[in-house]
């Protein structure tokens, strides 16, 4: 079985140090999606690739958010977050491993995955131990790249370099491409009280080499139940091509 790459890159440290540190920073569809929740400061988060711990800046000056954890593969990037943000508690490591053991008995109000399971080899293994932190009634926020037709997860096909000066070489990372219909049914099978999503067509980035010409980029939030009654309820604003194939009203 491939491994998720260690990003050994000081790109990351040095674009995620200064951006994708305040609200504002965030893509439209992450704001939606999280403004939808209900955050107040005596939740707790986990942030899975969190760069330098932008994000708990960020919900911090929007919703007084005090527990912060975050998890980051690349261990210059976490370095940098535990000196921006000295009181969140940031771990170095691959959550496969970090689940077995810094984070085997702790779970969290809402868990955050953004630009992260999709960029992962490991994309269904990441996406359960994403879940599997999330405490009975919170929120899994998760972003993912959609398209109507076959999606891919082979590194060799779909993949981006990691360079934010928007040129094709550095360290390579896989560009996760799901068709939407089997991501949904993916979601299903957690057995989620709630999916909502938010999310529009857009070109893939420039330093992307995919074999697709536009993708759906989305936000979700999926929560867990906290009883065993009833399906899951949807709210979906999604294009019409990708509601179409998800099939779910």
């Amino acid at each position: 079985m491939n491994r998720n790459v260690a990003y050994q890159t000081e790109q990351l440290v040095r674009y995620f140090a200064r951006n994708r540190v305040a609200w504002s920073q965030f893509y439209e569809s992450e704001r939606v999606i999280i403004s939808r929740l209900n955050i107040d400061s005596r939740q707790t988060v986990l942030d899975i690739g969190c760069g330098c711990g932008g994000l708990g800046l960020a919900l911090r000056e929007r919703y007084g958010v005090e527990n912060y954890t975050g998890v980051e593969i690349n261990a210059s990037a976490a370095d940098a977050g535990r000196v921006m943000n000295p009181a969140a508690h940031i771990l170095c490591g691959d959550i496969l491993d970090l689940s077995e053991s810094e984070l085997r008995e702790r779970y969290f109000d809402v868990v955050f995955s953004l630009s992260c399971v999709d960029w992962n080899v490991q994309f269904a293994d990441m996406l359960s131990a994403a879940w599997n932190r999330v405490l009975p009634g919170g929120h899994l926020v998760a972003t993912f790249r959609l398209i109507d037709t076959q999606g891919c997860n082979d590194l060799d096909r779909s993949y981006q370099y990691i360079n934010f000066n928007g040129v094709r070489e550095g360290e390579r990372a896989s560009y996760v491409v799901l068709n939407a219909r089997e991501l949904i049914q993916e979601l299903i099978a957690f057995d989620p009280s709630d999916i909502n999503a938010y999310g529009y067509w857009g070109a893939p980035s420039v330093t992307a080499v995919t074999p697709y010409e536009r993708l759906c980029f989305s936000a979700f939030s999926i929560r867990k139940r906290n009883s065993n009654a009833g399906a899951p309820r949807f709210d979906l604003n999604l294009p019409a091509e990708i509601r179409d194939v998800i099939g779910v009203s």
